[in-house]
């Protein structure tokens, strides 16, 4: 090839509707003159020639355009010098996501071959910021009245960490709002699911999540969702019991203790409420200690689950033992 040719251009990530420049540089490798020239521009899919931008040598020169070919011709080059072209292209409103090549060439304009070979330029088309993201807002409040509703009065919790899938975390103002900026980009076809989580540990003391944690939402690009987190002060119902209240060496309640189980529902309808098992033992095997905690919290979120109250149960266990820990466990004797 007589004519050496290169482009460029100083993108290289490019959104919808963005101006693209691009350098088309050509150089006479030959000592003498080569006439009757031209340079043929290939566009890539969905770009389009901003009209007037073209320069030829500092001089504006438009071209002829033939479907997605532009076409400079009559360029006559000197031996050993350089033409500089310079033009702009528009990315079009429906161009994917994904790698574009801009491919230009110098051809002679009468029969025969090439004036020189092929160069290119590449720049990837990306998610706008504006358009295309989803932003993420939301507010952790006081649910007073535990029904998943931010009601009149109800405040919010500030301070509180929300955290995505993905690991971006975000942490609520004193009025318990966050705010995720371009928090993901969802498929432009049939958009993305979205996760948060509330990180019930940074919760003030004594509150607990009533409503959905985490919550999954579905993300449209260009359109900001919400999730709202709330929390509530719930009181705390203990039951203590130990050995006692057990037939010996079985998980059965003793007749006279039973009725007790009424009186403990009947108090935890009053309001919201976590309920506390809390063992003291003493001699008994830890395993068995085990089993009978077990069972008694299985009967009451049973009998709970079946009288449909409105608030989830939140039941929790914890061992107390008298001698500091659970006795040693017996060998058993060989008598052989």
């Amino acid at each position: 090839a007589a004519v050496s040719v290169s482009k460029t251009t100083p993108l290289i990530n490019v959104t919808r509707a963005q101006l693209v420049p691009y350098t088309i540089t050509l150089r006479n490798i030959l000592q003498g003159t080569i006439p009757n020239l031209a340079i043929v521009d290939t566009l890539p899919p969905g770009f389009k020639y901003v009209t007037g931008s073209a320069k030829l040598a500092g001089v504006a020169t438009e071209p002829t355009l033939s479907g997605r070919q532009l076409r400079w011709g009559n360029i006559t080059l000197l031996g050993e010098t350089s033409y500089t072209l310079k033009l702009l292209l528009v990315v079009g409103a429906g161009v994917s996501e994904g790698e574009y090549v801009n491919r230009v060439q110098v051809v002679t304009n009468g029969p025969g071959s090439n004036g020189s070979t092929e160069a290119t330029a590449t720049v990837r088309v990306v998610p706008d910021p504006t358009f295309d993201c989803t932003d993420v807002i939301g507010k952790v409040f006081d649910d007073v009245n535990a029904n998943g509703y931010q009601d009149s009065g109800e405040q919010g919790l500030a301070g509180v960490r929300i955290v995505s899938a993905r690991g971006l975390i975000a942490k609520t103002d004193q009025y318990g709002r966050y705010h995720l900026t371009c928090a993901l980009v969802p498929n432009e076809d049939r958009g993305s699911n979205y996760i948060l989580k509330l990180d019930d540990r940074t919760l003030p003391s004594g509150y607990r999540v009533v409503t959905e944690n985490p919550l999954v939402k579905r993300a449209t690009r260009g359109k900001m969702i919400k999730f709202n987190f709330g929390a509530a002060l719930h009181r705390v119902v203990r039951l203590d019991i130990a050995d006692a209240v057990f037939e010996p060496g079985t998980t059965e309640l003793r007749p006279q203790w039973k009725p007790r189980i009424d009186i403990l529902l009947t108090e935890l309808r009053k309001a919201p409420s976590v309920l506390r098992l809390s063992y003291l033992g003493d001699v008994e095997d830890e395993a068995l200690v085990m089993r009978r905690l077990t069972a008694l919290k299985q009967t009451l979120a049973n009998l709970w689950k079946a009288e449909n109250r409105g608030y989830p149960l939140t039941i929790e266990t914890e061992i107390y033992w008298r001698r500091g820990a659970p006795p040693p466990k017996r060998k058993a004797l060989n008598n052989g």
